[in-house]
């Protein structure tokens, strides 16, 4: 055998990839196999005054509305609008009132700000207090009371 090395170049680049991928793999279904002592994640816990979003009629299919069953007993409903709370007939609401309600729904213009909501929702302090969006027939409905 004679010592010509002018192919063995090729075939140690070949090699050396070849054990670069080998141990890419290796490493790669370690890190993907369980680990013996892994504990799941726990769940972030709430805090006491949740959040309800319930979303707009305008967002939901046709369906969806005609189906509903989540009618709010006038007593409960909270409008806010031009910053001031009104009832169901669009006249102002004592705090007194608000705080007696057990579920209340604060209804706000869809045009509102997520920081402006929060803010309106620290103004009533109320819990377990629901946020929807106004529909249209409210809006106008606050529009022609205004005049």
């Amino acid at each position: 055998m004679t010592g010509n090395d002018s192919g063995n170049a090729m075939t140690e680049i070949a090699l050396a990839l070849a054990m670069a991928f080998f141990a890419i793999m290796i490493l790669t279904m370690v890190s993907m196999g369980g680990q013996a002592g892994a504990t799941t994640p726990t769940k972030a816990k709430l805090p006491a005054d949740d959040l309800h979003l319930v979303p707009s009629s305008e967002h939901q299919t046709g369906t969806q509305v005609a189906n509903d069953a989540r009618a709010v007993a006038p007593r409960q409903l909270i409008i806010f609008s031009e910053g001031r709370f009104l009832d169901e007939q669009l006249q102002p609401l004592e705090t007194a009132v608000m705080a007696a309600m057990a579920q209340p729904v604060l209804a706000v213009p869809p045009n509102l700000s997520l920081a402006e909501v929060m803010a309106v929702k620290g103004r009533l302090a109320l819990a377990n207090l629901t946020i929807t969006t106004l529909t249209q027939a409210w809006l106008d409905a606050i529009k022609e009371h205004a005049k």
